[in-house]
């Protein structure tokens, strides 16, 4: 941790968040993707930024004791860079359940400090939980008043707040980005009639993301049509999906490969034609920023804010979580009429430049801080 003063006139900011480069992990998650883009974004523009390292390991996830230890540990850090430094800002990544709770608790030591703070809830489940039961949701009510303002990362974010009462003037609209080294396909898919289409799913091998939906769409699907699948990713239905695409016989039309590093997953991207994650939740999911950055069409749950960048029957088809049937009528469309993958690829680049630059998106950030920095 530096806690030199930045260079007179340097404004410094505080992350809170994954820390990049901190490992070679290959399965970082969105969280460090955003991570990545938004610390280079302020070092480029010549800021100050310290970083609170939130990284954690989400399989198997650490004991309550262990993210105690770590999360007080992290609070004591960011007291003592506000106690030591001038801070024209925070910028808090929270997630759901316990993180939740460590980050208002950091939020309100932005109070304390009088530093202003954006508090950027980044996981769909948060949603989920709060919207399942009433003392949730009236908890996240009242916890929701700490921070002075919060972002969101789609409209449906944003109603989500709505109904718990946030006040509409400390939410604003962020959607997400992909770092500025992400190479953005510029003409559109199209579709090789001498080539099967071709899925892809990247991501944890979990029931969260709805990997059993997607295993019994493939099941009844491939009865009749033949097509490429690929999983990308591993957890803890990794061996079952390895053990039923063996037993399925399914050779090397259907594989689950693991982990693989970032840019093989831009290569194995760009191989494919369309984009399957059938989530039960989500915030707004990297994995589809990323696919969509290699133009591909998706099928996806209808959660988060997944549909404002997602839009049904225009740039591939919006589903709803935990049922296999509807995943197999959208596969089936493009199984049925291919020419749709181009039709596609064209609105999903075009809806990729203008909700997700990294330059527009990033730059909110630092206007919603200055604007409460100027307000005292």
């Amino acid at each position: 941790m530096n806690n030199s003063p930045p260079p007179l006139g340097i404004k410094k900011y505080v992350f809170v968040g994954a820390k990049p480069m901190k490992s070679d992990d290959q399965n970082p998650g969105g969280q460090l993707t955003a991570s990545v883009g938004l610390t280079n974004y302020l070092r480029s523009k010549g800021y100050s930024v310290d970083i609170v390292d939130t990284t954690q390991s989400s399989f198997p996830v650490p004991s309550l004791i262990i993210r105690l230890n770590k999360g007080f540990r992290r609070l004591v850090e960011l007291f003592q860079l506000f106690q030591s430094n001038r801070i024209n800002g925070a910028i808090i990544f929270a997630s759901a359940g316990f993180s939740f709770y460590e980050r208002i608790c950091m939020s309100l030591l932005c109070r304390y400090f009088d530093v202003p703070d954006l508090f950027f809830i980044r996981s769909g489940h948060f949603m989920a939980k709060v919207n399942a039961s009433y003392s949730s949701a009236l908890f996240a009510k009242l916890l929701l008043k700490v921070p002075l303002r919060i972002g969101a990362q789609g409209n449906k974010w944003l109603e989500f707040y709505r109904s718990l009462g946030v006040d509409p003037s400390k939410t604003t609209v962020i959607r997400n980005w992909l770092p500025d080294s992400t190479v953005i396909r510029y003409s559109p898919k199209v579709w090789k009639a001498e080539k099967p289409i071709h899925f892809i799913y990247v991501g944890w091998l979990v029931p969260e993301k709805g990997v059993m939906e997607l295993l019994d769409a493939i099941v009844e699907l491939r009865s009749y049509y033949h097509f490429r699948f690929t999983f990308v990713g591993s957890g803890t239905l990794d061996v079952y999906v390895r053990q039923l695409i063996l037993d399925s016989g399914w050779g090397n039309d259907v594989v689950a490969l693991g982990w693989k590093k970032p840019e093989e997953v831009q290569q194995l991207l760009d191989l494919a034609d369309v984009f399957v994650l059938p989530s039960y939740a989500e915030g707004f999911p990297n994995a589809l920023l990323e696919a969509m950055a290699k133009g591909l069409p998706a099928i996806c749950s209808d959660v988060g804010g997944i549909s404002d960048s997602l839009v049904h029957n225009i740039n591939g088809f919006l589903i709803p979580p935990r049922q296999h049937k509807p995943l197999v009528e959208a596969m089936e469309k493009y199984l049925l009429h291919p020419d749709l993958i181009e039709k596609h690829s064209q609105a999903t680049l075009g809806i990729l430049r203008s909700n997700h630059g990294l330059e527009e998106n990033c730059q909110k950030i630092i206007s919603v801080l200055d604007e409460c920095e100027k307000k005292g």
